[in-house]
């Protein structure tokens, strides 16, 4: 009898334990492991192969014997990615890029366990390449200083590839997971790159990850609202807005996102944390006459959940003539429409209209935005040293990662099969003309 008594309580115990609620931070740990787990990607190996490349390519250490057998072939591929002379290239055969990823399966694990950050930094290696030959001499970044340089890279080049067709999301996430926010000193610029890795971390969902993030920024925000948002109105193209404004529009769109992760997660305080923030993103974006897809989507929502059908219907209406909107969504909002008006809204929530396609919405309204941020030219504007050879560097690593993907692939190994035999019997042809 006692040990029937002991193992209910042992199984109650256990049932206690396993139906209770995960605290925020031990459901950060969480996204965080996952984080982790999600740079195995194909496409990150390569690139990584590339960056270690460049840096390693001006490093003045051995660092070790490993990269020493492999330093030839990293100088090669640092050569062809830091060309310059984009009106007379260099160009790789299809045969080279074979010998490259000969090389590259050579050295995959070294690239795979070694930190790129041991290198120097990509600032210096652009210096050390472009730079007059003062600049050339110029010691490297060291300690806390290399520190805040190369995350600042890792900042700017996880916004700048998140776009890119051969690059895009997984080498801007893993751009993100090389990002300490920490060491970067509290102003604009890291309010911008956080509220960034918020939004990638929110796609990719990560939610808690993204929350954390984007806490920050609200918290940082509320303590300095006379910050002049230079930066930020260049990105989201609010040159009409004034500074006041900027910041109403700012504090909006991370209420907003922060209101999507909670929205997303599955706690019933989160759910009311997230109708909180939508709220806030309401008030701010009416404070400066803020009227697109993300009001109308935010104000359907909260009239669904407030019973009010007449304003859902006049939301959804408007959202359904907008351009972002696939003729598919639009259908469904149409079927929206007619739900709300045959049945209960609240019963919307969990059908047509859920918080997925909210969320939907949503990130394509940002990724709207973030296709239309000239970073080149925002740089150059900000003075960032060596930003045209930067993305010339970025535009030879999107090409070498393509052209090594589309070489490597089944046809392009049949292609290159028939190029070696086409090009022998020309050998060969022409050994004969000589011999008449």
């Amino acid at each position: 009898m006692k040990k029937v008594m002991f193992l209910s309580i042992m199984i109650s115990l256990f049932v206690c334990c396993s139906t209770q609620e995960k605290t925020d931070q031990e459901l950060l740990k969480l996204d965080k492991k996952q984080l982790e787990k999600s740079l195995d990607s194909y496409k990150i190996f390569p690139y990584k192969f590339g960056k270690i490349a460049i840096r390693s390519a001006v490093t003045r250490d051995t660092i070790s014997s490993e990269y020493q057998s492999f330093k030839t072939s990293l100088d090669k591929v640092s050569k062809r990615l830091m060309r310059h002379d984009l009106s007379n290239p260099d160009e790789l055969s299809l045969l080279d890029y074979l010998s490259i990823y000969r090389d590259y399966k050579k050295m995959e694990n070294f690239i795979m366990k070694t930190d790129e950050d041991m290198f120097p930094t990509v600032v210096d290696a652009l210096r050390v390449t472009y730079g007059d030959s003062i600049q050339k001499q110029q010691p490297y970044f060291l300690g806390k200083q290399k520190e805040l340089v190369q995350n600042l890279e890792h900042s700017v080049l996880s916004a700048i590839v998140i776009l890119s067709k051969d690059l895009g999301k997984e080498v801007s996430l893993y751009e993100c997971s090389k990002t300490n926010p920490e060491i970067l000193p509290d102003s604009e610029l890291k309010a911008l790159l956080s509220y960034f890795r918020g939004f990638l971390f929110f796609e990719k969902k990560l939610y808690y990850l993204s929350e954390d993030e984007i806490s920050r920024n609200i918290t940082w925000l509320d303590k300095n609202q006379n910050v002049d948002l230079h930066y930020t109105r260049a990105m989201f193209q609010w040159g009409n807005l004034n500074n006041q404004q900027t910041h109403l529009g700012f504090h909006a769109l991370n209420h907003l996102f922060r209101g999507f992760d909670r929205l997303m997660m599955k706690r019933e305080i989160d759910e009311k944390r997230a109708l909180e923030d939508f709220e806030a993103f309401l008030n701010d974006a009416n404070k400066i006459g803020l009227n697109n897809e993300i009001t109308w989507s935010i104000e359907t929502f909260l009239y669904l959940k407030t019973e009010n059908k007449e304003k859902a219907v006049a939301s959804l209406t408007k959202l359904q003539s907008s351009s972002l909107l696939s003729t598919k969504e639009k259908e469904k909002i149409e079927e929206s429409i007619n739900y709300i008006k045959n049945r209960e809204s609240g019963k919307l929530l969990n059908g047509v209209y859920d918080k997925f396609f909210l969320s939907k919405i949503a990130t394509k309204y940002m990724f709207s935005v973030l296709s239309q941020v000239e970073w080149e030219k925002l740089l150059k504007e900000n003075n960032v040293p060596h930003t045209e050879e930067m993305f010339v560097v970025v535009n030879n690593l999107k090409e070498f990662i393509d052209k090594l993907s589309t070489y490597t692939s089944a046809d392009g190994i049949k292609k290159a099969g028939k190029d070696l035999k086409d090009k022998g019997k020309n050998l060969l042809d022409k050994a004969k003309s000589l011999m008449e």
